[in-house]
């Protein structure tokens, strides 16, 4: 701890250690402030959106490995835009179902997926979600990864939260 000498008597007075002591409380209090946002554990807070996007990301990695189309669309809103590390975007849920189903027929299904949301904001009737994701392909004794960020927008409509937009991001 720091103390402060008074100059007269070269030894601590208690009206200045007190001082001290508030100022660096405060200090400590308004660090804390800032820094525990960069803390925050993937919950969002809205029991309904956790349950949706542990849902969604369980059945992505299930579906992944099947090539169960429906069941990776099933998460995305109608109106949802998909955007590949290349920026092409997909639109509509049904185009994204297309782009899929299309990726298992040249590709094949993944030996193995990860997904490991960071971090959950919610703003109204959007939540974003951010975190890392990686395939791993195996076709014809060759193995191809696939790994990096993504941020997904999530929308609540009429009570259920749905992909908006989902980009993988470089």
């Amino acid at each position: 701890m720091l103390t402060i000498l008074s100059r007269e008597s070269q030894r601590e007075t208690p009206c200045v250690t007190l001082f001290t002591r508030c100022c660096m409380e405060k200090s400590f209090l308004i660090f804390l402030i800032f820094a525990l946002p960069l803390f925050a554990d993937t919950k969002s807070g809205d029991a309904a959106l956790d349950r949706a996007i542990a849902k969604a990301n369980s059945d992505w990695a299930s579906a992944m490995k099947t090539g169960n189309v429906s069941s990776i669309g099933a998460a995305y809103a109608d109106d949802a835009v998909f955007v590949g590390l290349d920026g092409t975007s997909i639109k509509g849920r049904l185009e994204i179902e297309k782009m899929y189903r299309d990726r298992f027929a040249t590709g094949g299904v993944a030996a193995s997926t990860k997904i490991e949301p960071k971090k959950v904001t919610i703003d109204g009737d959007l939540a974003y979600e951010s975190g890392y994701a990686e395939i791993v392909i195996t076709k014809a004794s060759r193995a191809s990864v696939n790994a990096g960020a993504y941020l997904t927008v999530w929308q609540k409509k009429n009570g259920e939260w749905k992909i908006l937009r989902n980009v993988v991001l470089p």
